[in-house]
């Protein structure tokens, strides 16, 4: 009897062994990148997760929410070579991230909700990157670009110069109007809460480096 007891008690605590591995690797998800900088804090939720402080290097997943702090700033390096800085008190979602290696298929996808963003382009190709705000959604060509997305879901988009003094352009649709501008370097547009655009002005989106 006794050594019955014992067996029972050895798969009781193997079977939780497994599903405490299994719930871990369900929490953890797919890693897409990972946090390359942090200052001085950043957290990540994980699709059907708590929300976590993140640490330098920790995997960035897949349809996860990443939020800095007040005075915060977070950079995330994509598989892909992209790179992603956030500013204080912004918040996004990594809505998709395929990347097949290089010179194969992938798409990316993000969700800028509010704050201060840096985007540079990695490998995947250029007409399969796309970054949506509550109000327009921003299409590139191969790109440096700077956001930023109010409290109210107004903002503004500006295009920087290549390192070696290389142009590029973003395209930027209307979600209500349908309307479509191109952003060209040097270059910056607002848009209001309905995604109505101001005039194009020289100069760039502050905040976020």
């Amino acid at each position: 009897m006794l050594g019955l007891l014992k067996m029972k008690l050895c798969i009781r605590t193997a079977f939780a062994g497994v599903m405490f591995v299994a719930g871990c690797s369900a929490a953890s998800g797919e890693p897409v990148g990972s946090a390359s900088a942090i200052k001085p804090a950043a957290t990540q939720s994980v699709p059907q997760g708590s929300r976590t402080d993140l640490r330098l290097r920790d995997p960035i997943i897949r349809n996860a929410e990443l939020v800095t702090a007040e005075r915060g700033a977070l950079e995330v390096t994509f598989l892909d070579g992209s790179k992603l800085s956030m500013g204080q008190n912004s918040r996004l979602t990594v809505d998709k991230f395929v990347y097949a290696g290089p010179g194969g298929a992938g798409e990316q996808s993000l969700r800028y909700t509010k704050g201060l963003f840096r985007f540079v382009s990695g490998s995947i190709p250029k007409d399969k990157v796309k970054i949506e705000t509550p109000a327009v959604t921003i299409g590139i060509r191969g790109t440096v670009l700077r956001a930023a997305v109010n409290d109210d879901q107004s903002g503004a988009v500006s295009v920087e110069y290549g390192p070696n003094g290389e142009t590029y352009e973003v395209f930027i649709t209307s979600k209500a109007t349908g309307k479509v501008i191109t952003l060209q370097s040097g270059q910056k547009i607002g848009f209001d809460s309905n995604g109505v655009f101001e005039g194009i002005v020289d100069g760039q989106v502050e905040g976020c480096n």
